[in-house]
């Protein structure tokens, strides 16, 4: 009997540990592995599925790569582009910056002694031309997109060390895709995050910022700042500031607010991750189980198609051992899925659907305990994301008020973890007045982020020409699946 149920435990521990391996499974690419690394995934070349440019370390030189995926199989481009070595995370970025719809892209970083922005055009046929932009080199760097005037089109947040040593962070305001540095009072940072996000529900976006700012101490700090009409606030969070890693804004609880998920160092030298819960502007950090880790990085997902969000993490502990983890979103609380994944910390890692089946794929770079650098896509296997029917809102409406229009729709009931993707055009099937990033007839998003008007069920777009536009919406879940854009309506500007 005593054999029976040691048999029997033993099988049912093999059959479990089987189907926590299962549902991510290493995928052989052929890329170069890399360390000291970025990665984003994008749709470049408008196929229909998930390309990848990724930027660090080979453990001989700096590299940056763009890879089309072809049916799964991974090619260079030969984008002819500079080696750059990421010693932040999302230091590189895909985006529209000339609302033609599909993806250019920007990197910084170190280029031999050489602090570096550049920003590329994407002209098709798998060639990307430099833009003449007057922008300040930067490395230990971060750099995101968002369109914090609500003029339709995306503006550049980027914060680094410059080139004479001091550290600055800096807003560019896109004019018609030249990029125009305005005055803030913003902290500078470098070896930090930064992330633009909604937290108050005002219908503009706010900025978080995170990482080392005093210039000759390894000293941090966090600041929330409220965008008010383009004028930034610190509204003094109280949230602990932390180098060497990473912040993202989700929204886990589904209670309609971003919260915040942040790793990384604090001045005393801990690996720290924390969880803010946003309750009504005010961020409650929220007691977790998640790794300690800095050198890190960490996105948001819904890998399981439950319509909550997951974690994907990576970094290095407190005991100095290389860590990646996926925890699974259960109501609020996370637990530990023992996904198998190999360790890394010193890189990146980033879901994204590269196969098209419906539920979230993994891709990690980074340094593992024996310093050697990976790059390894691991693909879910859970197949979930097929039982999934997106659809876009109905019931759209337009109200004009002088040069500005607050696009409103009814938000999807039936479907958790929601947000939406405005589309206007000059004409009857464009984007040229504001890029969704997403193939406009098949619903298909170029990029694996949430919809440019987030959790709302309406939006303000400024100061727009007169003339007639054309608009529409979709949905985008958890898992970055999207749905058709819904019926086309117009409006006019006198």
């Amino acid at each position: 009997m005593q054999y029976l149920r040691t048999f029997t435990f033993f099988s049912l521990f093999l059959i479990c540990t089987w189907g926590v391996q299962a549902q991510f499974k290493e995928v052989k690419t052929g890329m170069v592995n890399l360390k000291y690394s970025s990665v984003a995934w994008g749709d470049q070349d408008n196929d229909g599925d998930l390309d990848v440019f990724m930027m660090g370390w080979d453990g001989k030189k700096r590299v940056t790569r763009i890879y089309n995926n072809n049916n799964g199989q991974f090619e260079d481009i030969e984008a002819s582009l500079p080696g750059v070595n990421s010693v932040a995370s999302n230091n590189l970025a895909w985006t529209d910056l000339d609302n033609d719809n599909d993806l250019d892209l920007v990197l910084t970083g170190q280029d031999g002694e050489t602090r570096i922005a550049k920003i590329y055009n994407n002209e098709g046929s798998n060639y990307f031309k430099e833009s003449p932009q007057n922008l300040d080199g930067v490395y230990a760097s971060t750099v995101v997109w968002g369109d914090y005037d609500n003029d339709g089109d995306l503006d550049l947040l980027m914060a680094g060390n410059t080139k004479n040593g001091g550290r600055k962070t800096q807003i560019f305001r896109n004019d018609k895709g030249k990029l125009v540095k305005i005055k803030t009072n913003l902290i500078g940072i470098s070896r930090g995050t930064a992330a633009w996000g909604d937290y108050d529900n005002d219908g503009d976006l706010d900025i978080l910022v995170s990482g080392r700012y005093h210039p000759t101490q390894k000293l941090a700090k966090c600041i929330i700042y409220r965008n008010d009409n383009g004028k930034f606030t610190d509204i003094n969070a109280n949230i602990t500031g932390l180098l060497r890693g990473a912040a993202a804004w989700g929204d886990y609880d589904n209670d309609g607010d971003l919260d915040l998920l942040m790793c990384g160092l604090t001045d005393q030298g801990k690996r720290l991750t924390k969880l803010y819960k946003n309750n009504k502007g005010r961020f409650l950090a929220i007691n977790t189980n998640l790794i300690q880790v800095s050198r890190s990085s960490l996105a948001w997902g819904d890998y399981d198609n439950d319509g909550d969000l997951d974690i994907l993490i990576t970094g290095m502990d407190n005991q100095g051992k290389r860590r990646s983890k996926i925890y699974q979103n259960n109501g609020g609380s996370f637990k530990d899925i023992n996904a198998q994944l190999i360790g890394l910390s010193a890189g990146s890692a980033a879901w994204g659907d590269y196969d098209n089946d419906g539920d979230l794929d993994i891709l990690i770079t980074g340094e593992d305990q024996s310093f050697n650098q990976h790059t390894k896509i691991y693909q879910n296997n859970l197949n979930k994301g097929k039982e999934v029917k997106m659809h876009p809102p109905s019931n759209l409406n337009a109200e004009v008020k002088g040069k500005d229009v607050v696009l409103k729709w009814a938000k999807i009931k039936d479907l958790k973890g929601i947000t939406y993707n405005i589309r206007i055009g000059t004409a009857p099937g464009k984007n040229d007045q504001l890029s969704p990033m997403a193939d406009a007839q098949s619903g298909f998003r170029l990029v694996v982020e949430n919809g440019n008007a987030h959790h709302h069920d309406n939006w303000r777009i400024k100061n727009l020409p007169p003339g007639k536009y054309y608009w529409s919406v979709q949905t985008i879940n958890g898992a970055f699946q999207s749905s058709k854009f819904s019926e086309e309506k117009s409006f006019e500007v006198q």
